[in-house]
């Protein structure tokens, strides 16, 4: 005996939910919003410049110039990098070598200038002030350049030698003796760093590429991160891995000064 709609609906169990499953939102119009591509690359966004970003340069212990004098200064700092110990070395040992083959100070300078390119740049706009009539140690004096650099240890030591006077071959050779050293210094903390620089890739690398690995493989992955939680949780996390990375940087960068 069948009773009516009532009975019908009392004897009819609980209807059973649907499975737990994440769904992604959808929009005003139905169309589902997904996220997950925009999540993942936001995330590498953030970490590719994050990791990009070099720390500011150290401040330049220089003394102010007259204004007048401001064209050397900003002219012996163009081109696209300063020197390093090893260029400012040779230029050094060429200049030497001129030297006690009888040349004078400016002859020397303009010889090594033409042999060593890469430090050619930096000495050529004092050449080209001592040819217009200037004299040597006057056009040294006015460079503001930091004097930590190998490119100011060498003009530093230029400026001595045109101002006192003397033999200046044996300074420029301990001037090349000195930067040879510091290069070597330098490519020794490379090599040990070596292990450490490598870690750094590595923790900083492997959590984005399992972002991605889950995320082109797993669905509950996609649909977590199109959600609002789930986009800022991997933001958040971009950005401690890149304030990881930078920390690394620092400490390793930190062993060799």
């Amino acid at each position: 005996m069948s009773g009516g709609p009532a009975s019908r609906g009392a004897i009819r169990g609980p209807s059973v939910p649907d499975s737990p499953t994440l769904r992604p939102q959808t929009g005003g119009h139905g169309a589902p919003v997904t996220i997950a591509p925009a999540a993942v690359a936001a995330a590498l966004a953030v970490l590719l410049l994050g990791m990009r970003a070099r720390p500011a340069a150290r401040s330049r212990r220089t003394i102010a110039a007259p204004a007048r004098r401001r064209w050397l200064a900003l002219s012996c700092r163009r081109g696209p990098g300063a020197p390093d110990e090893v260029t400012a070395a040779a230029f050094c040992e060429a200049a030497a070598r001129s030297l006690r083959a009888g040349s004078t100070l400016t002859a020397a300078l303009t010889e090594a200038a033409g042999e060593q390119h890469g430090f050619g740049g930096a000495v050529a706009p004092v050449l080209d002030a001592v040819t217009r009539g200037r004299a040597l140690a006057d056009v040294l004096a006015e460079v503001d350049v930091d004097p930590a650099t190998a490119e100011g240890l060498v003009l530093g030591v230029l400026h001595s030698c045109a101002s006192l006077g003397g033999p200046a071959a044996a300074p420029l050779e301990r001037v090349a003796m000195t930067l040879r050293t510091r290069a070597a210094i330098a490519e020794e903390h490379a090599a040990h760093s070596a292990q450490a620089r490598l870690s750094a890739k590595v923790l900083t690398l492997v959590p984005v590429a399992l972002l991605v690995l889950l995320a082109v493989t797993e669905a509950n992955v996609r649909g977590a991160l199109a959600t609002g939680p789930g986009f800022a949780v991997v933001v958040a996390g971009a950005a401690l891995n890149v304030a990881g990375w930078r920390w690394m940087q620092h400490v390793i960068g930190t062993g060799a000064s």
